[in-house]
């Protein structure tokens, strides 16, 4: 992974299971007390967390930079 390519190496991907080659962030997790965390998701199912009403606003600019440098979308 390189600095700010926003692409974390793989493992599950919080929501479908599934093991992946990379996976993004797709969201932070705060409590209350205790230390928080992060949830991961492969790039598709990324793509859809990034549509729903809960969704983080830097996560549809996160997917739109890794479309840039991949040359998709």
């Amino acid at each position: 992974m390189t600095a700010g390519s926003g692409i974390q190496p793989g493992g599950e991907c919080d929501r479908c299971h599934a093991w992946v080659d990379e996976r993004v962030t797709i969201a932070i997790v705060e409590t209350g007390s205790g230390p928080g965390g992060s949830a991961y998701g492969c790039l598709p199912c990324a793509r859809i967390r990034a549509t729903g009403p809960y969704a983080p606003d830097w996560l549809v600019g996160l997917l739109d930079d890794i479309d840039a440098r991949r040359g998709t979308r």
